[in-house]
């Protein structure tokens, strides 16, 4: 049974993370999604829970495809040293890891962890910090970069708001 773990903070989830679970889910017969910084919410870089990051990602996915996805979510222990067997103590053993973040890919690398690239996915403009930073300044641009679902939560949290708060 292949199984892939792909860590994120997903703040906001946005269409390059769907993408990429959806070409996991195709390839794999687990795909376990942890998401970093999990007890982090209410900041510039975290504004969104766990909880809501959580209800951001099931809802892109059928229940097909949600019932080889496992989510879980993982404290950050800002220790890069630990952390690769940090996040492994949170996952089942898995087969491959993959990520576009180069400290990722050195720090799995370093526990002789080969770490795959997620593929090409217009990282430029699917990248959570200029998702933010459209929020902010107002420019409803930032819907286009999200999954449906994932706007409607951002409205319904109030999301918009927050983030012009807290920045």
């Amino acid at each position: 049974m292949k199984k892939a773990l792909f860590i994120g903070r997903f703040q906001p989830f946005h269409n390059g993370h769907l993408k990429a679970i959806k070409d996991m889910v195709k390839r794999h017969d687990e795909v376990y999604v942890a998401i970093g910084s999990s007890l982090e919410s209410f900041t510039d870089e975290n504004p969104f829970t766990t909880g809501e990051r959580l209800e951001m990602i099931r809802g892109c996915f059928s229940r097909k495809d949600l019932s080889k996805i496992v989510l879980i979510p993982i404290p950050d222990i800002n220790d890069n040293t630990r952390w690769v067997d940090h996040v492994l103590s949170h996952v089942p053993p898995v087969d491959f890891v993959y990520s576009n973040n180069g400290l990722v890919k050195l720090l799995f690398s370093r526990h002789g962890i080969f770490v795959k690239s997620t593929g090409e996915f217009k990282r430029e403009e699917n990248e959570g910090a200029k998702i933010r930073q459209l929020i902010y300044d107002g420019d409803a641009k930032w819907e286009r970069h999200v999954p449906k679902g994932v706007s409607k939560i951002i409205k319904e949290i109030e999301g918009e708001k927050r983030i012009k708060k807290i920045v």
